[in-house]
């Protein structure tokens, strides 16, 4: 059988630009520090590192959304602290307005502090987050969930609704607390229930009229547990948030292990391939210069 010059350039030209690819294909997997460039590299291990990555990504998001969902209910933790405060300080106004020994002056002077602290719990009331948003607006959070038209009408212009956020696969935790849960669950003692603010401005009109009434002090400890109870429902949630985002860390990191078993590249095996491969193009080089030198031409 003749073999054409030209087929035997065809040849050797054709083994080196394959080891050059092979070398090529070695030195990206050693700059990337990956196994798989392509899915065609290993279509099985490539479909499944896909998959892994789609639930890294998701249980990024539970944990962003548990970041957000902790901001968000220590923005609230925040706010009742402080209307307990004003709460507890107006209970002891209560029970100092209601010494025999007070006279009408000292009455009038206790309720211009209750007006203010009152004009302090609405603000607090309407407190918005970093975004805007209200806090105490159940799913209205665009709109200011408490109004006063300064006669002791106070309206609450949100709604019950409580958002929530999912962290896990199977969990989900409620973001915030309405304004009518926290706000307008006080006992009237008549069977019904009234606001807290309701509750500060019925009082400061007592004291103007030198009638202070000892039915306050139950409403304000009513008040009080009210605010008690939903802190003690942020806490748990803020528990459960903070569990959940162990168990996010701990699947995140099987998960990517696993990824890594199938994608990352063993250095020590590419690193050797490719010494090989530098000899295999530099022999095949070697092999071309020297079928190049038998043509008959070269001795003519």
């Amino acid at each position: 059988m003749r073999i054409s010059t030209a087929q035997m350039y065809y040849k050797g030209v054709t083994a080196m630009l394959d080891k050059q690819a092979e070398l090529a294909k070695t030195q990206q997997q050693l700059a990337t520090g990956e196994r798989i460039l392509a899915p065609s590299d290993d279509p099985a291990a490539a479909t499944q590192a896909m998959q892994l990555e789609q639930i890294i990504e998701t249980t990024k998001q539970y944990q962003r959304n548990g970041n957000y969902a902790e901001s968000r209910l220590s923005l609230e933790e925040t706010v009742l602290v402080e209307v307990g405060n004003i709460l507890q300080r107006v209970r002891e106004l209560a029970v100092r307005a209601n010494n025999d020994t007070l006279s009408a002056g000292d009455r009038t002077a206790i309720a211009a502090e209750v007006r203010s602290v009152q004009k302090d719990l609405v603000q607090l009331a309407n407190t918005q987050d970093a975004n805007g948003e209200y806090v105490f607006a159940g799913f209205k959070t665009a709109t200011i969930p408490f109004s006063d038209d300064g006669a002791g009408n106070f309206t609450y212009n949100g709604d019950q609704g409580q958002r929530a956020l999912q962290i896990g696969d199977n969990r989900q935790v409620t973001i915030g607390d309405s304004g009518d849960r926290v706000f307008m669950r006080v006992d009237d003692g008549a069977g019904g229930f009234s606001s807290m603010f309701d509750v500060l401005y019925e009082f400061a009109t007592d004291l103007e009229a030198n009638a202070p009434n000892t039915a306050t002090l139950t409403k304000l400890d009513s008040a009080l547990d009210n605010v008690l109870t939903v802190r003690a429902s942020i806490g748990a949630r803020m528990n459960s948030i903070e569990n959940q985002r162990g168990a996010n860390d701990s699947f995140s990191l099987l998960m990517e292990e696993n990824r890594s078993k199938l994608r990352d590249l063993d250095y020590a095996e590419a690193v050797s391939r490719f010494e090989q491969q530098m000899l295999a193009l530099q022999a095949s080089q070697q092999s071309f210069i020297k079928i190049e030198g038998l043509s008959l031409f070269n001795y003519l």
